[in-house]
């Protein structure tokens, strides 16, 4: 199936020795109900709550989804493109569900844990393990599993088959291949870090006197230590636990009894088709990292296996207990051709893996078109952050556009105020920083526009071309030399990706918006082709489907253990070149295709190349067609002859469906109508036409506020003249300042002048109004500052871990109107917290809040400081004391009520001084951000007894409950005091030089960054030029 996706070469393809092939997870289980909101008729019986896993690898996070018991029944929907995971889930899941698997009794846990994670089994694994394939290969499935595919449930039982054959074997023949695994295996292990950093394990190997498979175990057992992240450890457990996964290194297996005979591999981490080891060293034990304390069983021998044990156990018991209402769906397919193929919609998303390998926009846009009309639905992505981009950075270079713009360009909002929350805490219980942070962002559907006419405007177009520019690069174009480049993958990106983004846009906003077709784009010619076939796609006109085959193979050119991003190119025979720049304007490109390919003895082969073009495409016998290297224009293989291809018609539908009718109302005999809306960055410009006849006055204009929110998505215009003519009320994705709604009536002209501020630095209704769990004050214990060897017990640690370098913890640059307002505020956070103060008076000219800190700090679920706050907006007690008097019964009352509630909360008059702060927002835009946390850290808890009897809170209170705590650097560089100097911060995979330029090793005053991994520099484009071949296999992998 043709998709958006960037056709890659994997080494995988070419070389049957290579795999990326993950039997099991190596990151904790993300609990995805955490944002959802189960409101409405969801939880009664028969309502379903649908959820999609991408990628889905192995079942903890399906287990884990099974800990909720709103839902009452679940519907989960697994997919991935690997055949062996999906075998092994359905596998696991035919071992738990039986009568006779008890996950409270040691022996059933044990196989359980065998099948999972062990590479060697002993004799009562091996004939569970045959019991259970039987009945799978027998078509006998767990009751609540279904595959709707045939064909995709044959290749199960082809696979289950195999796994049975080898398991079957002889015990010579068992021992035999027991023997040429383990080998492999530490083969595997050591190829593995003479990937990462050629000749270092030789290096250390001799350094410590001892054999590489030693040298190689130990780096792995070193990795697990510096990113355990358990805290407050006593030294001779920490070393039982280095040594336990020092053995489960080495040996390739883990029990809590020792000395069991294995007599057979594990035949699920095999190849398939050559029953060969393939996968890269991984411990079992880094999936259920970070562990609290608390997780830990400290007793006897083997601390590891028991404690991640105890959490398997959690998880299964969970989905035995909800197996009766929970159903479990397989699918074997690429993500992105799932998401064009399938017609469920799903409350919930799961695609956290599959970025680095599709790139944002294709991905949230293939998710947006199977997310659910629930207003609760959520999505999830993951991108990885740098040493020198945030999130947001990525996010907004991803998608080319800002994120104030994203909800109309995508339909999607960031939910997560990533800079402002805490998602990079965990990482802080590391004693090594890792080279970038994963972090999770949670996407929602926004409101579409509703009586709106969306017209151009100098930010659309400009985010617009910048996108389409990302998905029509040319050849040869190697990463950019630039600081706004990011690791939102973009070269994956297709004219198809501009295309379904387009269409998709005018989906929602209707036909007669400006947008007519990506043809109002400039791009390079070479892509004219490709558009005339997509426009012929979608506008239902015929189209065929090319099938070629590989005339010749360039051995010299194919990667052998990288990858490489493909391209088909119609190039004139007469004035083909071997990697020449394909720049003329005769060549035509074509980056959506298809490659199957041929599996052999000999290894992996492509053996056809699929791709569509219009019927009246042009191209004859003087074209030649090549595949080649994106990046470097290196010609990779040369296709049939066009007269020799396999042409059928193709018939699968277009992945967008046809745009909406217009949105606007009807046309009556007197209505108001929106004859433009321009958006910017910051607000929405509209132009209303009154369609009457005679005089229009008394304008009036209503929101759909609700307090204690300040915005709102719809907005209703009305008049008094003429009196029969209707109200209009319009719809925005992006919420509107209530209280900053400038309308304009020009009676003459009969029009209304409108100016709408976005709310930037307001919580969104939803924010306030959704039900979502909340942290109870009350039960959060007080803060202890730790002398454990771990620095995440220390507030001081994470107050520094809000900047990227110890030089930037100056509080003399918060008063510099050059320090950023994020960064000013973070130097206020951390006064706040350390020093001995109760209360705090914080502003801006005529905006002042008081802030009362309520001591202890608390320790949040997350693990964080967070500082209790009662917070009141003081402009309020200015108002109600100019509006005083004493006719006014009522606000005398509201003005003696609401000094007897400060003088309480405030008692500055009384029992003596009392230790107060005054800080001045050095500029506007620091002031909102203070104002946005305290108003968005409210909308987080549950307020403590205290504040819930002394102050008024909730509606249009000036009061608020709420908190403060340290806003986490989301990059990669901040290295903590005790570790600054450690030799254990100094990454292997870096160059001795990051001063000198990756190819020439020269040093020159100004060098710039490779934009796809951020870890190695040059001087020249040239440099980077010659250097790609070596740096490619390690760019995609850091």
């Amino acid at each position: 199936m043709i998709t958006t996706v960037r056709r890659e070469l994997l080494g995988s393809d070419i070389d049957d020795s290579v795999t990326e092939y993950y039997p099991y997870g190596n990151t904790r289980v993300r609990d995805i109900f955490k944002d959802f909101h189960f409101g409405g008729k969801v939880s009664e019986d028969n309502e379903v709550i649908k959820v999609l896993f991408l990628g889905c690898g192995d079942l903890r996070n399906t287990f884990k989804a099974t800990f909720f018991k709103n839902p009452c029944n679940l519907e989960i929907h697994l997919n991935d493109f690997h055949s062996s995971v999906l075998a092994r889930n359905i596998l696991i899941l035919k071992i738990i569900s039986g009568r006779d698997f008890n996950p409270e009794l040691d022996e059933d846990l044990g196989f359980l844990w065998d099948v999972w994670y062990n590479m060697d089994w002993p004799e009562k694994t091996r004939k569970r393990f045959l019991s259970c394939l039987q009945e799978l290969i027998d078509g006998m499935l767990p009751d609540n599993v279904s595959i709707p595919n045939n064909h995709q449930l044959e290749k199960f039982k082809s696979l289950w088959s195999n796994w049975h054959s080898v398991s079957s074997r002889n015990e010579t023949d068992s021992e035999s291949l027991l023997k040429k695994v383990r080998e492999q295996r530490i083969h595997c292990m050591l190829d593995f870090w003479e990937f990462l950093e050629p000749g270092y394990l030789q290096k250390k190997a001799k350094l410590e006197n001892t054999d590489l498979l030693t040298a190689a175990v130990n780096l792995l057992a070193d990795q697990f230590k510096k990113c355990e992240g358990i805290i407050g450890l006593v030294p001779c457990a920490r070393k039982k636990i280095y040594n336990e996964v020092l053995k489960c290194c080495r040996e390739g297996s883990c029990r809590v009894k020792h000395n069991v005979k294995a007599v057979v591999v594990n035949p699920t981490f095999l190849d398939p088709e050559t029953h060969d080891w393939k996968i890269f060293p991984i411990n079992p034990f880094d999936g259920y990292l970070p562990m609290a304390k608390e997780e830990l069983v400290t007793s006897g021998e083997g601390i590891m296996i028991q404690s991640c044990s105890k959490i398997l156990k959690s998880l299964v018991s969970s989905y035995r207990q909800r197996i009766q209402t929970v159903q479990v769906v397989f699918h074997l397919e690429e993500a992105i051709e799932f998401c064009s193929s399938d017609a469920n919609k799903f409350d919930v998303i799961d695609c956290s893996n599959f970025v680095d390998r599709v790139g944002l926009a294709n991905l949230i846009a293939a998710c947006y078109q199977r997310l659910s009309n629930n207003p609760n639905a959520i999505l999830y992505t993951e991108i990885m952050t740098d040493s020198e981009h945030s999130a947001n950075n990525i996010v907004e270079t991803s998608l080319c556009a800002p994120l104030s713009m994203i909800p109309t360009i995508y339909g999607l909002r960031l939910a997560d105020h990533v800079e402002l929350r805490d998602s990079a805490v965990d990482y802080l219980r590391c004693h090594s920083l890792q080279r970038g942070r994963p972090v999770n962002l949670c996407w929602q559907k926004v409101p579409p526009f509703q009586n709106i006419k969306l017209v151009s405007s100098p930010v659309l177009n400009q985010c617009l071309t910048k996108l389409a520019k990302q998905c029509h690069f040319m050849d040869q174009e190697v990463p950019e030399f630039s600081e706004t480049g990011s690791a939102g993958n973009e070269f994956y990106y297709t004219p198809l990706t501009f295309s379904c983004i387009l269409d998709s846009m005018i989906q929602r906003l209707g036909r007669d918006c400006w947008l007519t077709d990506m043809r109002q784009f400039d791009v390079s010619p070479q892509f004219n082709l490709a558009r005339r076939t997509l426009e012929d796609w979608k506008n239902g006109k015929k189209i065929q489907k090319f099938s070629a085959g590989i005339k010749s193979t360039l051995e010299s050119t194919v990667p052998k253990k990288s990858a490489a991003l493909l391209r088909l190119a119609f190039v004139p025979k007469a004035s083909f070149v071997y990697n020449r720049k394909l720049s003329r304007p005769d060549v035509h490109f074509i980056d959506n295709f298809q490659l199957e390919l041929k599996h052999s003895p000999k290894g992996i082969k492509v053996e056809t190349v699929s791709f569509l073009l219009s019927l009246d495409h042009g191209l004859d016998e003087t074209y030649q067609a090549i595949i080649v290297d994106v990046l470097n224009g290196l010609t990779f293989f040369l296709l049939d002859s066009i007269k020799s291809m396999r042409v059928e018609e193709y018939n699968l539908p277009y992945p967008i469906g046809q745009s909406k009718s217009s949105q606007l109302p009807l046309k009556d005999e007197m209505h108001m109508i929106v004859k433009s809306c321009i958006e910017s960055e910051d607000q929405y410009i509209l132009k209303i036409s009154i369609e009457c006849n005679g005089n229009v006055s008394g304008l009036k204009v209503t929101t759909n506020e609700k307090a204690p929110c300040e915005s709102c998505h719809d907005i209703t215009f009305s008049l008094d003249q003429p009196s029969k003519i209707k109200p209009l009320s319009i719809s925005f994705p992006f919420p509107i300042l209530a209280k900053d709604v400038r309308a304009t009536l020009h009676r003459k002209s009969r029009h209304v002048d409108l100016v709408l501020k976005k709310s930037l630095q307001e919580p969104w209704p939803c924010e306030f109004h959704t039900k979502t769990s909340k942290w109870i004050v009350d039960d959060l214990l007080p803060w202890e500052n730790s002398s454990s060897d771990s620095m995440f017990n220390i507030i001081e640690h994470h107050l520094a871990s809000q900047f990227s370098s110890l030089e930037e913890i100056d509080a003399e640059k918060s008063l510099d109107p050059k320090c950023s307002a994020l960064h000013s505020f973070r130097l206020k956070i951390m006064a706040m917290m350390l020093d001995d103060v109760e209360y705090v008076s914080y502003g801006r000219n005529n905006d002042w809040y008081l802030l009362k800190l309520h001591r202890p700090i608390l320790t949040s679920p997350m693990g964080s400081p967070i500082l209790l706050i009662t917070a009141l907006d003081d402009n309020h007690t200015k108002n109600i004391t100019k509006r005083i008097s004493p006719k006014n019964l009522p606000i005398v009352k509201e003005v003696v009520d609401h000094t007897l509630i400060y003088n309480k909360v405030f008692p500055f008059g009384t029992s003596g001084p009392k230790k107060k702060l005054d800080f001045d927002a050095v500029t506007e835009e620091e002031f909102q951000l203070f104002r946005f946390l305290l108003r968005l850290n409210s909308t987080r808890i549950e307020p403590s007894k205290w504040q819930k009897k002394t102050v008024p809170l909730g509606g249009s209170s000036p009061w608020l409950a709420t908190f403060f705590s340290p806003l986490y650097q989301d990059l990669a560089n901040y290295l903590s005091p005790r570790h600054k100097n450690s030799p254990s911060t100094k990454s292997m995979n870096k160059p001795d030089n990051e001063n000198c330029c990756a190819a020439c090793k020269k040093t020159p005053e100004k060098l710039k960054r490779c934009s796809r991994c951020r870890s190695t520099v040059y001087c020249s484009v040239e440099c980077q030029h010659f250097h790609w071949p070596t740096h490619k296999p390690n760019c995609r992998k850091v």
